[in-house]
């Protein structure tokens, strides 16, 4: 009876401290911010398209097609007039369902703004999309 009861512990254990390291090691907001501003201090295009959500990536397809140029050439220009060799502060991390937002500071402005995640695949991923349609809203609405 006592080995019975402490094999069903054994699991409950051993359950719980699988799902603490999925959650340890699942992607946050955060950290795809990070790992996309490494990616474009680098020119790392695959790492660059491996942070940004589908609906951005089209977004930027269309965008190269506008200006006769392919997507890898207009996300290695994406922080061309940026001299920041330093991660922008961030702040308020927000999470709900499968969206998400994080203030970044614009250190041109000294503004917080708003970057809006989705998760896709189980990752989380920055959706300019979304940011694009959020400031023209904001625009038509002043």
């Amino acid at each position: 009876m006592k080995i019975r009861r402490l094999s069903n512990v054994c699991f409950v254990l051993s359950v719980i401290l699988a799902v603490s390291a999925c959650n340890l090691f699942s992607s946050s907001p955060t950290a795809t911010f990070k790992k996309f501003f490494e990616a474009t201090k680098k020119k790392d295009v695959e790492g660059m398209r491996k942070s940004l959500s589908k609906g951005s990536l089209e977004m930027f397809d269309k965008v190269a097609k506008q200006q006769n140029k392919t997507t890898d050439e207009i996300l290695k220009d994406v922080d061309k007039e940026s001299k920041d060799e330093k991660l922008p502060e961030t702040r308020n991390e927000k999470i709900d369902g499968d969206t998400a937002t994080l203030e970044v500071k614009n250190e041109k402005t000294g503004k917080w703004d708003s970057l809006p995640f989705v998760k896709e695949d189980k990752e989380w991923k920055i959706a300019f999309d979304k940011f694009v349609e959020n400031m023209l809203k904001d625009l038509q609405s002043k």
